[in-house]
């Protein structure tokens, strides 16, 4: 229900020209105040600009002698002004192009013609947004770069760049396209502008008439695909349809009031007002009435009953009788779905009503689900209570008493009232339970410490804190209906009767809208068109059901069309072999390890699931300093040596950087546990350049980097990839990355200990093959070469010698194993 929009205030709009400071409405939501920009121009005080529009108008219309003097002239402009603001009549801009087209239902070639056109709209907007995306992505990759700009660039020197011009390539974008893109980068721009194509164009709406026999399924295909056919069911709707778009007016019924407090010489007044301001254009006009199930609910009337189709008539005919007076006025009434409108103020299509529950906007921007004006008066109407409405409805948003998880239950998992709050605090603005039980709302802190969540869930978007806690589906489910409400079926409060006036458009179906359609076609002057929007993912048999089900319904003309498919779709193919990886000749012997490993992964088809560390897992530390600042690097281990983990640590550094790179070691974690190879990070930050930067101290291998993370990626690269040429130290450089050690002599050097390369504490006194081979022992004689590589057990080092018949650890003095001839060779 509409009201005045009171007193105006200043607020800060978002524009596609930048922010704009503009004076509107207070109770006009910030998406309403900017269509009604879009409609009266971009002022500063937006109801300077709406009157202005209705001088425009009141000039046309005195140009075509619709006024008697200047004062009348100057009261219907007032009068105009006024009702626009206080959101009683809202105005169409002209459309421009030819309007319907008419085609014949027997014009196969028309039909293939106007599909094939509709599909290319589609192809080019796609096409061109993932274009735009890889080319801005070449002008980001630039940007981000710090250093030299003519390196920057260069793809050959920045390889961010490099791997965003080759995106761009895979995408269709051509060489020249790229350039462009590095050109205006290093020009200062930052913003790869492109006007996509629309979609769908309002002039390439086509009407044909089919009836009986005449709809047939490629009709029903045609009309499912593209969403551009108008299907009129007589001769008479078809010649009533076709031509230019009509300028229209929409008047809100809810401004008016209801029942016995309905004021209906206002509202003859703001039909007379409308009709006149259709009537200063040119061309075909169409007035219609908005909010029409939303009026009936307030009254307390069901859409899909006689008294509801019986007060609906009589409101038509009176708009018709009043517009019988008018004879300067050329067009009539009518029932039409204008989507510009319905932002300013509400369709006059006439369909079903979206329900009781409504989204209002805070003062704070945050959008709330709350019981529409419409269903609180109309439940006054009915003599119900809007406490149980909302707790059906909006739910008791409280886990006191709750079935399924209820405050006690949390508190036995461990949570605190300060918990509890912050989440109820929440559920006003959540759509599901999980939306209001996550690491947004609750203190990460606690749902480490006293929950036992890892910093890997926590970093999950798909973490369901509820199953993690051990609630199932169907516990959770009933507590959502009590919680946050939309209960179906029919209150407890309310009877049968009473329920059906609050029902939604999906829970009736679409044979309440055809049936009040056909009960107010004998009324209106301009055919009334079905507008049906089906979901995504329906097929053409379903468009086909809905068109034989409109002609039985005695309707007019329908409308089709299919929602937009959800953003985040995504097809779930199987994972098919590549062939070229079996041809592939055989590699060379030094890198014969990693493509095998590579061949393999692709034959056993690996699911991409994440790949669990053992609980118990090695690894090393590894501590050094880059430019001055200490960086300490934790690394974890399958049991196969592959690298599975990494912990970073800033010693002394501010608690957001340091949380900064916590949180980028966690990321590289799940990337390295859900099957991205090492090197893949490895050449994506390697040569990275922001400070900290300088010389490296503390690790054998590199001596200096542009950044810490090129050290971080330079030392994982050179320990468990053998990338030998990421390190800069002086000399030559151990290839298995752990350092040079003393200088090697002739052969007399003392052995290393074991201890040195493996944590005894993961040990645990032995040492598995798996996790290293160890140098001949030199100080053992020529008869004991079965033994050479075998360790002490208890603290394993290699420092075995033969005492009498057995042989002992000089580290520990543990007895190793006796001497028999099987050792002695």
């Amino acid at each position: 229900m509409r009201t005045e929009p009171g007193r105006n205030e200043r607020r800060l709009l978002e524009r596609a020209s930048g922010l704009l400071d503009v004076l509107a409405p207070e109770a006009w939501t910030d998406a309403q105040v900017e269509a009604w920009l879009d409609w009266a121009g971009d002022g500063p005080d937006l109801p300077a600009s709406i009157f202005a529009r209705a001088d425009v108008i009141a000039a046309a219309g005195d140009a075509k002698g619709l006024f008697a003097d200047p004062a009348t002239r100057s009261a219907f402009r007032r009068d105009l002004g006024a009702a626009l603001m206080s959101g009683q009549i809202a105005l169409s801009d002209p459309v421009a192009g030819a309007g319907l087209q008419a085609l014949a239902v027997d014009d196969l070639e028309a039909l293939r013609r106007l599909r094939g056109k509709s599909r290319g709209q589609r192809v080019a907007h796609a096409a061109a947004s993932e274009l735009a995306r890889r080319l801005q992505g070449v002008m980001d990759a630039i940007d981000r770069c710090e250093g030299d700009p003519r390196a920057c660039a260069d793809p050959q020197s920045n390889i961010s760049l490099a791997r965003a011009a080759e995106s761009a390539r895979n995408a269709g974008a051509t060489d020249a396209m790229i350039l462009d893109a590095i050109a205006l980068a290093g020009a200062g721009e930052r913003v790869w502008e492109v006007e996509l194509p629309e979609r769908s164009e309002p002039e390439s709406l086509a009407v044909i008439v089919a009836a009986g026999d005449t709809l047939s399924p490629f009709l029903a295909t045609s009309a499912w695909d593209t969403g551009q056919i108008v299907i009129a069911f007589s001769d008479a709707a078809g010649a009533g349809l076709s031509g230019p778009h009509p300028h229209k007016a929409v008047i809100s019924l809810g401004a008016f009031g209801t029942g016995d407090r309905f004021n209906g010489e206002a509202f003859d007044a703001t039909v007379r007002l409308a009709a006149a301001a259709l009537a200063s254009q040119d061309g075909a006009v169409a007035l219609g009435l908005g909010g029409l199930a939303d009026w009936l609910m307030a009254q307390g009337l069901a859409y899909d009953s006689p008294e509801g189709h019986r007060a609906a008539r009589t409101l038509y005919l009176r708009t018709r009788a009043v517009l019988g007076h008018l004879p300067k006025l050329s067009g009539g009434l009518a029932i039409f779905d204008d989507p510009d409108i319905s932002l300013r103020l509400e369709s006059a299509g006439a369909a079903p009503s979206a329900g009781p529950v409504a989204v209002a906007e805070t003062d704070d921007g945050f959008l709330v689900r709350v019981l529409s004006a419409s269903a609180l008066e109309g439940l006054a109407t009915l003599n119900v209570s809007s406490v149980e409405a909302r707790a059906h409805w909006l739910g008791s948003r409280s886990f006191t008493d709750a079935p399924g998880i209820n405050t006690n239950l949390l508190v036995a998992k461990g949570f605190t009232e300060h918990e509890i709050a912050a989440i109820e605090a929440a559920l006003p603005f959540a759509d599901r339970l999980q939306d209001a039980m996550n690491a947004r709302v609750i203190d990460p802190g606690f749902l480490t410490d006293v929950l036992g969540l890892d910093e890997a869930e926590l970093a999950d978007p798909d973490l369901d804190l509820l199953t993690r806690l051990g609630f199932s589906e169907e516990e959770i489910d009933v507590a959502q209906a009590n919680i946050l409400g939309g209960g179906h079926g029919v209150p407890h409060f309310l009877t049968p009767a009473q329920a059906s006036v609050f029902l939604t458009a999906d829970e009736m179906g679409p044979t309440p809208y055809f049936a009040m359609l056909a009960a107010l076609a004998p009324i209106l002057d301009r055919p009334a068109t079905a507008q049906i929007e089906l979901e995504w993912d329906t097929t053409p048999k379903d468009a086909h059901d809905f068109l034989i089900s409109a002609a039985q319904a005695q309707l007019s003309a329908i409308h089709l069309r299919r929602m937009d498919p959800p953003a985040d779709l995504a097809l779930e193919l199987p994972r098919i072999p590549d062939p070229a990886v079996r041809r592939a000749p055989e590699p060379a012997p030094v890198a014969a390890e990693r493509v095998v490993e590579r061949i393999i992964e692709r034959e056993i088809e690996r699911e991409p699931s994440r790949r669990k560390l053992p609980d118990r897992r090695k690894g090393y530390i590894q501590k050094a300093a880059v430019g001055g600042h200490k960086v300490y690097i934790h690394t974890g281990e399958y049991d196969d040596g592959e690298l599975g983990e990494i912990f970073i640590d800033m010693h002394k550094e501010g608690a957001a950087f340091r949380s900064l790179m916590n949180n980028f070691a966690i990321g590289i974690s799940i990337g390295l546990q859900h099957g991205v190879p090492l090197e893949e990070f490895v050449d994506a930050f390697v040569f990275t350049r922001f400070e900290p930067a300088g010389p490296v101290t503390g690790n054998d291998s590199v001596k200096s980097a542009t950044s810490i993370l090129d050290y971080i990626f330079r030392e994982l690269g050179i320990s468990y990839l053998g990338r030998d040429e990421l390190a800069n130290a002086d000399g030559e450089l151990n290839a298995d990355g752990l350092g040079g050690g003393k200088a090697q002599t002739d052969g007399s050097e003392e052995p290393q200990l074991a201890s040195k390369f493996i944590s005894r504490g993961f040990s645990r006194g032995s040492a598995p093959d798996n996790l290293l081979f160890l140098p001949v022992n030199p100080n053992r004689g020529p008869g004991l070469g079965r033994v050479e590589a075998d360790v002490c057990a208890a603290c394993g080092d290699v420092a075995v010698v033969r005492k009498g018949a057995s042989l002992i650890c000089e580290t520990c003095g543990m007895r190793a194993l006796p001497v028999g001839e099987d050792l002695t060779g």
